[in-house]
């Protein structure tokens, strides 16, 4: 009978355990957040105006996960990139 409760209490911990971790999504966190650029920012006024407007696209469908947007991140940070290359 001592084994049986034993078991008993050993799975209602694991259980309870299970219960407290919590999953923390960096992205859904409204403190780490931060708003797009308005279209008159020196982002929006590069040559990457067209990269810029897919990222604008995509996180307004997103709800501002950077996390669904990588790709046109990427691409944007790409273009940036180039085009300060040629710069400097």
């Amino acid at each position: 009978m001592g084994s049986s409760t034993s078991k008993q209490q050993t799975e209602e911990e694991a259980k309870e355990k299970e219960d407290e971790e919590v999953v923390v999504c960096v992205d859904c966190d409204k403190k780490t957040q931060k708003d797009l650029p308005s279209d008159n920012s020196s982002a929006a006024s590069t040559d990457c105006k067209e990269q810029y407007a897919r990222v604008v696209t995509c996180m307004d469908k997103q709800y501002k996960r950077v996390a669904q947007c990588k790709d046109e991140w990427r691409e944007f940070k790409l273009c940036h990139e180039a085009k300060n290359s040629i710069v400097k």
